[in-house]
């Protein structure tokens, strides 16, 4: 199997989570249909702001969280994506 098929098919498993957001699968679904290069890009944009945004809300809503814990690390341990 080649790696953009392991990929794809790891894709597919988030698409087909009923336990994933809609928001997550309307957004990968709309970024395989992109120019992979804006994609990337738009992914580090959305990383460095998201995650500031996020980790801040977090830490206002519970401050005795350690200052180097990041919100993505936070979450049902059901919605990691299997390896394959």
């Amino acid at each position: 199997m080649n790696r953009v098929t392991e990929i794809d098919d790891q894709i597919g498993w988030v698409l087909n989570h009923p336990r994933m957001s809609p928001w997550l699968k309307t957004t990968l679904g709309t970024a395989l249909e992109c120019d992979p290069l804006a994609v990337v890009n738009d992914l580090e944009i959305l990383n460095l702001l998201l995650r500031r945004r996020c980790d801040a809300l977090v830490h206002e809503a519970l401050p005795e969280l350690p200052a180097n814990l990041h919100a993505g690390a936070v979450g049902p341990a059901d919605r990691a994506i299997p390896e394959w």
